[in-house]
């Protein structure tokens, strides 16, 4: 009796488990980071929001790839020339730099990562233009998806 009942508890909490993992919207964050849906023209990505400084020093570092229709979004807090560059990183990436407005100014494709190299000798990336947001997404995913400078991309990052 006891082993069945014991049993029935563990099914319950997996069967949660299980419903709460395919219910996009029982979780808005992932490794505590807010995703959103990010629209051009052609259409969706998924994409994580980095927002404190502590997620932006981190960024995609130290992962192995991202999955299909997916990024990360760095809300820089004011408009810059921001620098970026390889950090941790074991997979190539794309940089699309965004104004205030929400529209692409550039981007840079194919940055590859530089296993081994001490983080004061990596290569910096920075647009030319004052950018408010910056899309990381996989190596070749920009011109996949014809994501390109003049595009105008739709997302909304409300404060929490």
């Amino acid at each position: 009796m006891r082993l069945t009942v014991i049993a029935l508890i563990v099914g319950v909490i997996a069967a949660a488990g299980v419903a709460c993992a395919g219910d996009d919207n029982a979780a808005s964050t992932n490794g505590g980071l807010r995703v959103v849906e990010l629209r051009y023209e052609g259409g969706t990505l998924r994409v994580e929001v980095a927002e404190t400084p502590t997620q932006r020093a981190l960024g995609l570092g130290g992962r192995d790839g991202l999955a299909e229709g997916t990024g990360m979004l760095f809300d820089l807090g004011s408009t810059r020339v921001p620098t970026f560059s390889m950090r941790g990183m074991r997979f190539g990436l794309d940089f699309v730099w965004i104004d205030e407005r929400k529209r692409v100014t550039a981007v840079t494709s194919d940055v590859p990562p530089q296993p081994g190299v001490r983080d004061s000798e990596l290569e910096s990336y920075s647009p030319e233009t004052p950018v408010r947001y910056v899309l990381e997404v996989a190596a070749g995913t920009a011109e996949r998806l014809g994501i390109d400078a003049g595009d105008q991309l739709a997302f909304e990052l409300q404060a929490q």
